[in-house]
């Protein structure tokens, strides 16, 4: 595995880029909108920002840390923050397994931003980091998040299904088990080209 950190990575309509300062308030509002946050597995996040700052500048501190990967989503057009998106270590798993998630502003969905930013990610993870896989879940009753994780080209690992604590939902929640290991990725990629 090759810690390189978050470098920055281009699509055609984002920038992803380490967090900054002038990202962290942004990114704090934008959690804080329920139908963003509800399946959004965060910690630590209070209900004002003044609250949170000593934390969110110890996140920023290592931002541009080896070991992180974590961006801010930018829209080139504007220069925006819309996002945020990362791949963390896994708890209880080996570091070369991770798992991924992000949020994008409410305003801002809906308009394939999450899937370009996501796609270029999981590509960089594979590709020049060197991981072995991604593992991560999706609530069943969130289909348009397991929908969103197939299109991804995620598997659902058969009728493996876990309970999961949301920090904003009260209960546990039933998920779905879904993973990619660079092999599945890569021929995932050698039949798309293919079928081209």
């Amino acid at each position: 595995m090759n810690f390189i950190g978050s470098k920055i990575i281009e699509t055609e309509r984002l920038i992803l880029r380490p967090t900054e300062k002038k990202d962290l308030k942004i990114l704090f509002d934008i959690l804080l909108i329920p139908e963003v946050n509800k399946y959004y597995l965060t910690t630590k996040i209070g209900k004002s920002f003044e609250e949170d700052h000593k934390w969110q500048l110890k996140k920023l501190q290592r931002a541009h840390n080896q070991d992180v990967f974590q961006w801010s989503i930018v829209k080139k057009e504007d220069n925006r923050c819309i996002g945020q998106i990362s791949v963390q270590e896994k708890q209880d798993s080996p570091v070369e397994i991770r798992d991924i998630g992000w949020f994008i502003d409410l305003n801002e969905q809906r308009k394939g931003y999450a899937y370009e930013a996501a796609s270029k990610i999981i590509d960089f993870m594979f590709n020049e980091v060197r991981i072995e896989a991604i593992e991560t879940s999706s609530a069943i009753c969130n289909p348009a998040s397991f929908g969103f994780m197939e299109k991804l080209g995620f598997y659902k690992r058969g009728n493996m299904t876990h309970k999961q604590k949301y920090t904003f939902m009260k209960e546990l929640v039933d998920c779905y088990s879904y993973g990619i290991t660079e092999k599945e990725y890569c021929n995932k990629k050698k039949n798309i080209l293919i079928r081209k």
